[in-house]
């Protein structure tokens, strides 16, 4: 795989979205949060996804310009309609003012109705943890139906995703994961792949466990199995509820509207522990829950407990001094929309 400069690859990606008509300050935003997904290590939402956003724009499905819509505004809580604005735009300003609240309300909350996608979570929480801030954040798209309730064979919600940041002294703890077995991505990219799954992770459309990930596309669908599978699958499932609840129901977009596979809904709450028992207690019980974690001894087989975030921030700082590397396949996908907007791929540094 070819290394490009992280910032070649920001400028690289604006370009193309630039050459779209999006606003200026809109494609930096969006090329920032593609090129962190690549920098920790999340390629299925890095450059290999991008070309989505590109159709998306193109198609009209991801306004090119506008602002939000204030639905509701209480200080420690707001409401807004982002109107398929980009996602990643959207949180950043949305990011700015939680922190800025929760420094001053102690709890600052906020939903987004309607809000094009918005990426990798987990790359949204580091403003939020280098603040000393815990977050939550929850986004799911109400038009999109590939996860069966516990129990049931027909698709009632997606992926549901969930992210935390939790402050440490030192690393903070960065968390991202969904409420199934896995992602719609990963399945999408086995199945491009023609590869079985490792495991009987989805259901066909009769409900038999499966390892093919073709099951998802066929006619009619089989479904992702919530978190836990065939056996403790209801706690994946009770957890896709709550998402659904903070994430659609709280910003009053979700799928009884019946709405098209293109919005999302967003929920993102930020705490400051200054405004519970303090700063200090808290960084001594986070210090302490990640140190002995670490320090457990590993199982056969295992080199060492890691927590989450740890291969993530590692990345992050390995491929920003070495380069990033992209998969040919990314390239591939955007090969088209270079020989169309003229935009040229920066020179690879390795």
């Amino acid at each position: 795989m070819a290394a490009y400069r992280a910032g070649d690859l920001r400028r690289f990606a604006a370009g193309l979205l630039g050459k779209l008509g999006m606003d200026a300050d809109m494609a930096r935003a969006m090329s920032a949060r593609v090129i962190d997904a690549e920098l920790f290590g999340h390629r299925t939402h890095g450059l290999l996804f991008f070309p989505n956003y590109l159709e998306r724009i193109e198609k009209g499905h991801i306004a090119r310009a506008g602002s939000v819509e204030v639905l509701a505004d209480r200080g420690g809580a707001f409401a807004w309609k982002a109107n398929r604005l980009a996602g990643a735009w959207v949180m950043e300003r949305a990011t700015a003012q939680l922190i800025e609240r929760a420094a001053h309300h102690g709890v600052a909350s906020a939903s987004i109705a309607n809000c094009s996608h918005i990426g990798c979570l987990q790359t949204y929480l580091l403003p939020f943890t280098s603040q000393g801030l815990m977050v939550t954040i929850a986004a799911t798209n109400p038009g999109i139906f590939s996860v069966a309730p516990f129990g049931g064979i027909d698709p009632v919600l997606t992926t549901n995703p969930l992210a935390f940041g939790i402050p440490t002294s030192g690393t903070p703890i960065l968390i991202d994961q969904s409420t199934s077995v896995a992602s719609n991505a990963l399945f999408n990219g086995y199945a491009a792949r023609g590869e079985r799954l490792p495991g009987a992770w989805l259901l066909d459309a009769e409900g038999t466990p499966t390892d093919d990930p073709k099951a998802l596309a066929a006619k009619p669908p089989g479904t992702i199995l919530p978190l836990g599978g065939l056996d403790f699958g209801y706690k994946g499932f009770g957890f896709g509820l709550v998402v659904e609840a903070l994430a659609l129901a709280l910003p009053g977009y979700g799928r009884a509207q019946k709405p098209d596979a293109f919005g999302q809904g967003v929920f993102v709450q930020a705490l400051d522990p200054a405004a519970f028992a303090g700063r200090e207690s808290f960084l001594r019980e986070t210090d302490h829950l990640a140190a002995a974690c670490r320090a457990s001894r590993p199982r056969p087989g295992a080199e060492r407990v890691r927590v989450p975030g740890e291969r993530a921030l590692a990345s992050m700082q390995e491929q920003n001094r070495n380069g990033v590397r992209v998969i040919p396949a990314a390239l591939e996908k955007l090969q088209p929309w270079m020989q169309k907007t003229g935009v040229a791929l920066p020179d690879a540094i390795a």
